[in-house]
């Protein structure tokens, strides 16, 4: 949602998320969200990228990659498998979007 306030000389705008507005940039929010859980995860368990990329089943490049919000290489399953290796389930839930709800249908990512 983009929020426009006005003062006497400028126009701030401010957005709900960074991605707003841009190409698929609920996607890659979420992804982001995503990322920052996985990234949270292996600091919890105090693993050097080496030890992380082992457990992922991915290079130590695309830890380095995760770590630094490089997503492009980086699917929701490629995501998932990722949480799964952390010993994190996964919970997809589908809702039906309002019908006089004026913003488009989106994906939310939440923590438990």
């Amino acid at each position: 949602m983009t929020n426009i306030t006005h003062t006497d000389d400028e126009s701030i705008t401010s957005t709900s998320h960074p991605f707003e507005g841009l190409p698929n940039g609920e996607e890659r929010f979420a992804k982001v969200q995503i990322a920052r859980q996985i990234n949270l995860l292996i600091e919890e368990r105090g693993l050097k990228q080496k030890e992380a990329s082992e457990l992922l089943g991915i290079t130590q490049p695309d830890v380095s990659n995760l770590a630094n919000g490089r997503l492009s290489g980086f699917t929701f399953d490629r995501l998932y498998r990722c949480l799964f290796a952390l010993d994190t389930d996964v919970e997809i839930i589908l809702k039906k979007h309002a019908p006089n709800d004026v913003t488009p249908a989106c994906v939310h990512v939440s923590y438990l």
